[in-house]
């Protein structure tokens, strides 16, 4: 059974990451904090986690940020949670990109973590409880993020945007259509294809 990081991008696009030589972070401070937020019933594999978690770095070619996985079966892991059981060997892999953005690796952990104590589903619980004990950081605040937007951008089919209100035209910088032209505020914006006589603007 498989967990993924749905909050931040989780899909690593084709950004390059290297191998890293440093030792994958802790989770005991993390399963402390978790400890005090969440009850038995919520989380019954956290009681003896330590003794069958496993952390390692994925593969620099995986295109997750972090994934959880049960070695038992599915439905075997919901007879263990209704048994209040030990849940069996769980492997958590993260993605080494997330070694030069601390915020962004504590919310990646953070997330799988509540995967592997039994918070399974991505539910308002569980995205509650990965923002309440770590945060997502904000795009500004995120190498990572800003590098998987520069990707996304990229590869979008559609690199200019156009405004027939007032002709201006300006490079794309949004995942998301924009709603209004930046220069007259009309909603009248549509894709244009750039050519090498066109006067394309940056416009904020």
């Amino acid at each position: 059974m498989v967990g993924r990081t749905p909050r931040v991008p989780h899909r690593v696009i084709s950004v390059a990451a290297a191998p890293t030589d440093l030792p994958p972070p802790d989770p005991k401070e993390w399963l402390d904090i978790i400890r005090n937020q969440v009850d038995g019933n919520e989380a019954p594999f956290l009681n003896g986690l330590n003794r069958w978690l496993k952390v390692s770095w994925s593969d620099p070619s995986s295109d997750l940020l972090g994934v959880t996985r049960f070695e038992m079966d599915p439905n075997e892991l919901m007879r263990r949670r209704r048994m209040q059981a030990p849940s069996g060997p769980v492997h958590i892999e993260l993605h080494p990109i997330l070694v030069d953005d601390p915020a962004l690796l504590a919310h990646t952990f953070v997330h799988e973590l509540l995967h592997a104590v039994g918070l399974t589903d991505h539910d308002n619980r569980h995205a509650s409880l990965t923002e309440t004990i770590a945060p997502a950081p904000s795009l500004a605040d995120s190498p990572v993020l800003m590098r998987l937007r520069s990707e996304v951008l990229d590869g979008q089919e559609i690199q200019v945007w156009s405004c027939t209100n007032c002709g201006s035209s300006w490079k794309r910088t949004t995942v998301s259509r924009p709603k209004r032209c930046p220069r007259c505020a009309r909603s009248t914006v549509i894709p244009h294809e750039a050519s090498s006589d066109d006067d394309i603007e940056k416009l904020s």
